[in-house]
């Protein structure tokens, strides 16, 4: 039974001193780390946690339903008749406990995260590691007591176990404690089981009338949560000594699992994963290329990708969009092939799933399917056509089906459809009707079918592949050109981004002389240092200061993941390679070392600043910034 880890600071990517910086700064940063299953531990450089999202164990089923297990650990320590707590948390009224006054380092280095604390004589250094593929997080403290006399380290672990969108409230009911041994303890609850096991430090259980004694509020969501502490941890250290000790949770939604991956633990058949690339040069490309195994996920006999963090769903888009960025760059092509055939196997007439909720497909966008075939075609150029050829023969009848079904829809070549764009909300009335982007990947996806058919030697073609696209050719620019840019779709007129994803595909209409002027009105007005603004600030619909309304939402606010159409479109279109790196550089070496550390924001405020917002950390974001990185700056391509 040890689970001791040496700190080891190799790779830091980026450090702080909180008691120097201050306490309006070091609340605002924030910190996550991914487990591989939907799981992660987050919170703020000073250990406070700000939001209801904030946890040091957010365990994660197979379907990424999400449970908050342990909220925070709280250090505390007993020197002679004095009790010094290092605990950091705000309450109703602007009252905050200043535990981050002790604190004087913080490093996060990719995969784990170190707090170094200094009071009176003695040095505590804290490090957390979420162990890889497993909801479970590993606590190592390192406690060097310089004084004359005994000092006692006591950690108490805070907890509401609940859904991670919902708030845990006061039950005595809830939480009930269990010592299994004196360095084990069970934590039962009817949303949740947690276990925690210390190689060294003592477990003792707390009175029933001391359990229920933290409220904490989150300004966030403007919202106050009971934590409880049923039990605490305790360690002695002799003066002029030091001790190692290590704290390990393990937490699922039923003691049963809980226990299984718990005995494999003690066993030592599952070892932590931390990955940890060096600092230097490139240190912010490697923090995302670590990112890229917390978001490839098993689902079933298959993989996906977790849409975002801390709020993952199974979305086709963001799987599609994300593949290439996630697996085709660093030439992981059976991830590719997994991915897209957990989304084909459930392909039919209604197209591949949008989404999957507890493992059952729904259905509904018009692009993810389109994207897909783009994505395809992708693939098969990165791993030859004798390779590509194998699965595309397994899928070949499903996709023309597909197409079958989409040409349906056609008229004069374009596709028409209302809704079903990821520009599309339930708090958008409107629906894109047409929608630009939709129009450039049916036209793509023309033209990667007919090759498929060559591919194929398959000389059957009910659709008529080439009489849709010369329609297409004849069309299209006539009914989207409004002068200096392609309208967003047949209800709106407005200069949006989504005409840069046409651009930017390989298969395209639009000619030089008009990309041009296009870039230079996105240049003008859409491109900022995040991203692409959705919406122009001249017209009378943007709002520059919005991020998570959602009504709001694609009126301003910019987008990271869009980044990589505009830089594609740019140097197709004459652009200097050299550009891409000044593009990219406010991104790896401001953004993602300011909001959640690095990692790449869903979404930032249209104006300046511009404050980031949505998900902390946003799969499309990390995917197209890696995508580009390595296709443009370092010259991978297929």
């Amino acid at each position: 039974m040890h689970f001791k880890k040496k700190a080891d600071r190799s790779g830091s990517f980026v450090g702080f001193k909180p008691n120097v910086l201050g306490l309006k700064e070091s609340r605002g940063l924030e910190w996550i780390i991914p487990n591989g299953l939907g799981g992660y531990s987050s919170s703020t450089i000073i250990n406070m946690n700000t939001s209801q999202y904030h946890a040091l164990l957010v365990s994660s089923d197979e379907f990424m339903n999400k449970r908050v297990l342990l909220q925070k650990l709280d250090e505390e320590l007993i020197i002679g008749d004095e009790s010094i707590s290092l605990a950091s948390d705000m309450y109703e009224g602007g009252n905050v406990s200043d535990g981050w006054r002790f604190l004087q380092n913080f490093d996060f280095n990719y995969s784990k995260v170190f707090f170094d604390y200094s009071v009176l004589g003695v040095k505590l250094t804290k490090s957390l590691t979420p162990i890889h593929g497993r909801n479970a997080v590993i606590f190592s403290y390192e406690i060097y007591n310089k004084r004359n006399d005994v000092v006692r380290l006591k950690v108490t672990p805070y907890m509401n176990m609940r859904d991670l969108r919902g708030l845990g409230t006061r039950s005595p009911q809830e939480m009930r404690p269990r010592l299994f041994s004196e360095h084990i303890a069970g934590i039962d609850s009817s949303r949740g089981y947690l276990t925690l096991c210390s190689d060294v430090a003592l477990c003792s259980k707390k009175p029933e009338d001391e359990r229920w004694n933290t409220a904490v509020f989150y300004p966030k969501e403007d919202v106050t949560e009971h934590l409880c502490s049923p039990v605490y941890f305790s360690l002695d250290v002799e003066p002029k000594d030091m001790e190692e000790f290590s704290l390990t949770a393990v937490g699922y939604g039923s003691e049963e699992k809980t226990a299984e991956v718990f005995s494999k633990l003690l066993d030592g058949k599952i070892e932590g994963d931390s990955r940890i690339f060096s600092s230097g040069k490139g240190e912010s490309i490697m923090s995302l290329l670590n990112s890229v195994e917390y978001f490839i996920m098993d689902s079933g006999s298959k993989k996906t990708i977790a849409s975002s963090y801390p709020f993952s769903r199974d979305l086709g888009r963001e799987a599609m969009i994300s593949l290439p960025g996630f697996t085709l760059i660093n030439r992981r092509y059976q991830d590719a092939e997994s991915i897209m055939e957990h989304y084909l196997n459930c392909m039919d007439y209604r197209g591949i799933p949008s989404e999957f909720i507890n493992g059952k497909p729904v259905y509904g966008d018009v692009d993810t399917p389109l994207w897909l075939i783009d994505r395809f075609h992708r693939y098969l150029k990165c791993v030859g056509p004798e390779d590509g050829k194998k699965m595309l023969h397994t899928y070949w009848w499903g996709l023309k089906n597909l197409m079958k079904k989409y040409a349906e829809r056609e008229r004069d070549g374009l596709l028409h459809h209302k809704g079903g764009t990821w520009m599309d909300s339930q708090h958008i009335k409107r629906k894109r009707v047409d929608a630009v982007e939709v129009q450039g990947l049916w036209y793509n996806a023309l033209n990667v079918m007919s090759g498929f058919h060559k591919l194929m030697e398959d000389d059957s073609d009910e659709i008529g592949y080439d009489a849709i696209i010369e329609r297409f050719e004849e069309n299209f620019v006539d009914r989207y050109w409004r002068g200096r840019f392609l309208a967003d779709s047949a209800v709106d007129d407005s200069l949006r981004p989504n005409q840069l994803i046409t651009l930017s595909l390989e298969f395209n209409v639009v000619n030089k002389t008009l990309s041009r002027k296009i870039l230079n009105a996105v240049d003008g007005e859409l491109l900022t240092s995040f991203g692409l603004r959705s919406l122009s600030p001249g017209d009378e619909r943007y709002v520059g200061n919005w991020v998570d309304d959602p009504k709001n939402k694609f009126n301003g606010n910019v987008y990271t993941w869009l980044m990589g159409a505009y830089i594609d479109a740019f140097l197709k279109n004459g652009g200097q390679p050299a550009r891409v790196q000044k593009l990219l550089e406010p991104i790896f070496r401001m953004h993602m070392r300011e909001a959640a550390l690095g990692t790449v924001s869903e979404l930032f405020q249209g104006d300046p600043p511009h404050r980031p917002g949505g998900n902390l950390s946003y799969s499309c974001s990390i995917a197209e910034l890696l995508r580009v990185h390595f296709e443009h700056i370092v010259g991978f391509r297929k």
